[in-house]
């Protein structure tokens, strides 16, 4: 495609970003397939890190090609947050039963390491700053989205012990209130006697 064909279709750079990154999010959706969230957590993690090294390969050059322009434009920035977006969505689907019983607050925080340590700024520093080859880099991926998980499932157990700790603080007043009352005393003609 020549220059000329190339502006006459895209008026501006931000339109040009914003097209292509549509047709990226296009393509790595329909290329996604979902891994059953039945399986065994190590079988889920191992099957979620190598799609997203595939997945992180393909868009390897068009990443690169657009790291430099990314602190000017609004769109290619729009489009990083949209990939993390799609990688936390497939976290939450994925690992859900990681994050029973925890906090909000704390949830969105894994979910967002997670999303990080599974997108192209990571792949990037694993791939080109450290040259690590793709199957090493894989596993460094499995053992962070590893410890994160475990961090979400063993906050989630901390907050379940804590919150029945709340539950039997709040009823033991109660408890002690109905043991510390008074038995009332009977009087000499409600009193039973037992034959010796």
């Amino acid at each position: 495609m020549s220059l000329r064909s190339l502006w006459g279709h895209f008026g501006d750079l931000e339109t040009l970003f914003a097209v292509t990154g549509v047709e990226l999010m296009r393509r790595q959706v329909d290329a996604y397939e979902p891994i059953d969230p039945s399986l065994p957590l190590e079988e889920r993690i191992d099957a979620y890190c190598r799609q997203r090294a595939e997945m992180l390969e393909y868009i390897a050059p068009f990443a690169r090609s657009s790291e430099i322009r990314v602190p000017f434009s609004r769109e290619l920035q729009r489009n990083r947050v949209r990939y993390l977006d799609r990688a936390r969505y497939e976290i939450r689907a994925l690992f859900s039963d990681q994050f029973e019983g925890v906090d909000g607050t704390v949830r969105t925080h894994i979910e967002s390491l997670l999303g990080v340590s599974t997108t192209w700024p990571t792949w990037v520093s694993l791939r080109d700053v450290l040259r690590l080859p793709v199957p090493e880099a894989v596993e460094v991926m499995k053992r962070s989205v590893s410890a994160l998980l475990a961090e979400a499932s063993g906050a989630g157990r901390q907050q379940a012990v804590a919150r029945v700790a709340q539950e039997k603080a709040a009823v033991a007043p109660h408890r002690r209130a109905q043991q510390s009352r008074p038995v009332p005393a009977m009087t000499p003609r409600e009193q039973v006697v037992v034959p010796a």
